[in-house]
């Protein structure tokens, strides 16, 4: 039977992972308490599914997380809302750099130790070209388990759109 819910929830990701607009592959820094400091694999996959004009320059997105450490906040995260910002049109039309605010909320599957549960993450994201930093705190609600983290790494995203096309926000 957990072999064909596996199979299943691979089959449902495919397709999210494909059509995904913002991809990130890197490291993270993970700080908890209790359990030290942590470096570990950081992957993910967004796409936004709401963006209308908005006095908050705000949009919604899904995505999907994973990192792979011994961190108790590590795992799959599966994120179907990421509330989140650009702060403001003319920051990110005139400037290389894109900085965005905002917080996740999904559902956190941990594969090595730790507990499963619903995860709220707020979160301030940079990024310059092809290059990302994020760092945020991420909460446990149902596990009660948190920790701060710093990802960096590489994207194609929101950087890199920018760097090749003259990407504006109107």
């Amino acid at each position: 039977m957990m072999k064909v819910i596996k199979i299943i929830f691979l089959l449902l990701i495919i397709p999210m992972t494909s059509s995904a607009q913002l991809i990130g592959v890197g490291a993270q820094y993970a700080d908890a308490k209790g359990a030290g400091n942590a470096i570990q694999f950081a992957a993910n996959a967004s796409f936004p599914v709401w963006h209308k004009k908005n006095s908050l320059n705000m949009f919604i997105a899904s995505g999907i997380d994973y990192t792979g450490g011994s961190s108790p906040v590590a795992g799959l995260n599966i994120k179907p809302l990421q509330f989140t910002s650009y702060i403001s049109e003319s920051l990110f039309n005139n400037f290389p750099v894109t900085i965005l605010v905002g917080c996740d909320a999904g559902y956190l599957f941990n594969f090595k130790h730790g507990k499963d549960g619903i995860i709220i993450s707020p979160n301030v994201y940079v990024d310059y070209k092809s290059f990302f930093v994020k760092t945020g705190y991420d909460f446990n609600v149902t596990g009660n388990r948190e920790q701060f983290f710093v990802r960096f790494g590489l994207n194609f995203g929101l950087g890199t759109f920018k760097m090749f096309a003259k990407t504006r926000i109107r």
